[in-house]
């Protein structure tokens, strides 16, 4: 074998062919060009050929670990780690082809393929004339590609679970009207020639109305099952997810979580009492005085115009806190955008962010919210409203936003190595949130004037979050490894989890289509937490928490056994934003 060193490298440049070749959508995520008008090609022969290739390389994966050195520090660590992490990503796209074919089994798969293909060429806004003009030309050649996408998928679906079908019915508008109404509108306001854009968008919804009807018909037969069961999900937490802890493990920390988190809220509860509810007696109940005091906070409501201005203020207040408290280094503002999630992206999250492409970390990222669904009834938007009130909002900051994803994830694209921004671990990504949040309420966001929301509903709705996180855990392993009943799951979300009738609904078909990732925040949030305390006992007095933090930013978004080894061998920090204001 040739240099391990080398070869590590020359089997990422492999990975990166082979996406190159079969995934378009991806390649184009990621900041590859060459292929923006094109869509995958999910002829059978194709996905064994990429079934095929995969094992190969997987196998020469292996091999080139074994050589490495295994000495501590330097290149041969970083090269073992890259490693690492581009195994566990071939072990899971080689599940979604042959253990679980996701387009076998999945009719959401194909849509978030044709979304995806699009979104990720017309959500930069802010290019040259050119760039945008290049842009929208590779979005109408997708977009006459996707009735042939359609039929591909089509005829392989197999399979058809009724929450899957629900989001599906929920998706499809949205992408017709992208289609249909968003593409000629992009060519008007660039000055081009409209018509192809607009021809494109009708031979675009004329195939998505095709498939629409297709849901229709699968819709009328027996519902296929949901659940992963065990092992495909054990392997869903492991290779996806980037987690060393099995769902026993997972059951048995959350409930122990639960119980310390609910006398801590009892005790908030208590403490901010006689100001809410003058001259009322503290209740004996423990629950009966959290829910009356996450009722109170929940009142604070802002009405549905007022949702996505209050979410910007939101994010401004966090910012100033994280420049204050310097727990991190703050990228610079003008990274991130604050938007609503486009129609044809709503459906599962309520508020997520999306990271630089790997190739162009210039580009920044993007917090999306949801507003409150235009066809809601205004029960529906209240409950909504209630659950995303100003705290939560300030929660959502902190935790997508200062000094949560979007410093980590901006940290994370100016790696030097190509490996650790394009191969990331929701679990590493989500424990960083939740750990970050907890270090922001010790440093006393909500206090003074650091925040419009006041210190005791913010420490109220973040140890709030800290109950809904485990209880998502359990939700999640309760329905893919175990035989959750959908009326049990709501009753824990809304009598244990104190969450409102419209999220725990929401919260619930997002757990039965995305399955595990409902678990990124507990596992992440719990092995940030033991590393914090491995580093403090190996330390001890030099210990420092800003340093931590910021060799722990140094990795990009690996799994957090790999950042552990990389600490314990002293590996330095990086700071691509020390002199940022």
């Amino acid at each position: 074998m040739d240099d391990p060193l080398r070869q590590a490298g020359l089997l990422l440049d492999r990975y990166l062919d082979h996406v190159l070749a079969h995934e378009p959508v991806v390649a184009t995520r990621w900041g590859f060009t060459e292929r923006d008008g094109e869509l995958p090609d999910l002829d059978p022969q194709e996905l064994a050929g990429q079934s095929r290739d995969l094992a190969v390389l997987s196998a020469e994966v292996a091999r080139t670990v074994e050589v490495l050195s295994p000495e501590p520090g330097g290149d041969a660590r970083e090269a073992r780690h890259d490693l690492q992490l581009l195994t566990d990503e071939i072990q899971y796209k080689r599940f979604l082809l042959d253990v679980r074919p996701r387009f076998v089994l999945d009719p959401l798969a194909v849509l978030d393929t044709v979304s995806a293909s699009l979104h990720e060429l017309l959500r930069w806004t802010d290019s040259d004339h050119r760039e945008r003009c290049r842009r929208l030309e590779a979005a109408a050649k997708r977009a006459r590609r996707i009735p042939v996408l359609l039929e591909q998928a089509g005829s392989l679906l197999a399979s058809a679970p009724e929450p899957h079908l629900d989001v599906a019915g929920q998706r499809l508008p949205g992408l017709i009207a992208l289609v249909r109404d968003e593409l000629p509108r992009r060519a008007e306001a660039l000055g081009v020639d409209v018509s192809p854009a607009r021809d494109a968008g009708e031979v675009a919804a004329e195939g998505l109305e095709a498939y629409g009807a297709l849901l229709d018909e699968l819709s009328e037969e027996p519902a296929a099952d949901w659940r992963l069961g065990p092992a495909h999900h054990g392997v869903t937490l492991r290779s996806a997810l980037g987690t060393e802890m099995v769902p026993g493990q997972i059951e048995d920390r959350a409930r122990v979580w639960i119980t310390e988190v609910i006398e801590e809220m009892a005790e908030l509860s208590g403490a901010s009492w006689s100001r809410r509810f003058p001259g009322e007696p503290l209740p004996g109940d423990e629950w009966e005085r959290i829910r009356r005091t996450l009722d109170a906070v929940a009142d604070t409501a802002v009405d549905r115009e007022q949702l996505v201005p209050e979410a910007r203020l939101a994010v401004d207040e966090a910012r100033a806190f994280a420049l204050h408290c310097g727990l991190t280094d703050v990228p610079p503002a003008e990274r991130l955008t604050v938007t609503e999630v486009p129609p044809y992206l709503r459906g599962i999250a309520v508020a997520f962010i999306t990271q630089a492409p790997p190739l162009h970390p210039e580009a920044g990222c993007t917090y999306y919210l949801s507003p409150v669904p235009e066809g809601w009834s205004e029960t529906q938007a209240r409950s909504f409203l209630r659950e995303y009130n100003p705290a939560q909002l300030r929660s959502l900051a902190i935790h997508e936003g200062y000094p949560g994803h979007f410093v980590q994830l901006e940290h994370a694209s100016q790696h030097p190595r190509l490996a650790r921004r394009l191969l990331t671990r929701p679990a590493f990504a989500e424990g960083w949130a939740i750990y970050i949040e907890r270090e922001a309420v010790a440093a006393g966001f909500g206090d003074g004037d650091t925040s419009a929301v006041s210190g005791d509903d913010y420490r109220i709705t973040q140890r709030k979050l800290e109950l809904r996180i485990a209880t998502n855990a359990l939700l999640d392993v309760g329905l893919h490894s175990g035989e959750l009943a959908d009326s049990d799951a709501l009753d824990l979300l809304t009598r244990n989890a104190f969450q409102e009738r419209a999220e725990s609904e929401g919260k619930l078909v997002r757990a039965k289509v995305t399955s595990g990732q409902l678990c990124s925040y507990f596992v992440g949030g719990e092995e940030l937490g033991e590393l914090r305390r491995a580093t403090e006992a190996r330390e001890g007095a030099s210990f420092d928490a800003r340093y931590f933090h910021q060799r722990v930013l140094s990795h990009g978004t690996p799994t957090t056994a790999i950042v552990a080894e990389a600490l314990a061998d002293g590996a330095p920090e990086r700071r691509p934003f020390a002199a940022s204001v």
